[in-house]
């Protein structure tokens, strides 16, 4: 009977074994939000938070001098019942991680603003906060509540050199966020619209 049911557990254990991994390498979203300035420069204006910790082969890829691509794509669609969404404002911005085994320093490149750090735990606290990111020059949206905005965050491993794109194991270097949905701050709204209402 134990025997039986040890035959039973096993497999379950063994697929939360596969299960786990994967899991874990996942990029969650923790909270964005998107507003309006209407002070130069005026524009959207999108804000994100992620979590996630790097594999080891990630890191010792990082660590031999491979540089790491991470992107964050942005769209915000008007909702139509009649037909597919309307796609309004669409954006991705590119964050470039790498290491200097020369400097033994880790480099963070994002929108044209690069910063060195000594470890790769203050590098990763400025890699997961995304402030400021300005998505639109438009500053208001038309009907916001007929919109959906949403954001996601992934390792761009087409990036990375041929061979590896070959070689590397897909659950260690699969970290991709869902598809988050933003709130939208009051502010996005056009006042002109609503006057004319």
């Amino acid at each position: 009977m134990v025997r039986h049911v040890i035959n039973l557990m096993l497999p379950l254990i063994l697929g939360l074994g596969v299960v786990v991994p994967a899991w874990a390498n996942d990029i969650t979203i923790m909270s964005s939000s998107l507003s309006s300035r209407t002070s130069p420069p005026e524009g959207l204006y999108l804000d994100v938070n992620v979590e996630f910790d790097l594999p080891r082969s990630v890191q010792d890829a990082l660590n031999r001098g491979i540089p790491l691509y991470f992107i964050t794509e942005f769209s915000i669609e008007h909702q139509r019942w009649y037909w597919v969404n309307k796609p309004i404002i669409e954006a991705s911005l590119m964050t470039r991680l790498s290491y200097s085994p020369l400097t033994r320093q880790y480099r963070l490149s994002r929108g044209g603003l690069s910063q060195s750090f000594d470890s790769l735990s203050e590098t990763l606290t400025i890699l997961k906060s995304l402030h400021g990111w300005r998505v639109s020059e438009n500053p208001f949206i038309d009907s916001p509540e007929d919109c959906v905005a949403e954001v996601q965050v992934r390792l761009d491993t087409e990036q990375l050199p041929l061979p590896m794109q070959v070689t590397i194991g897909e659950n260690d270097w699969d970290l991709t966020s869902d598809w988050h949905t933003v709130d939208f701050d009051q502010s996005v709204t056009n006042p002109q619209k609503d006057n004319e209402q």
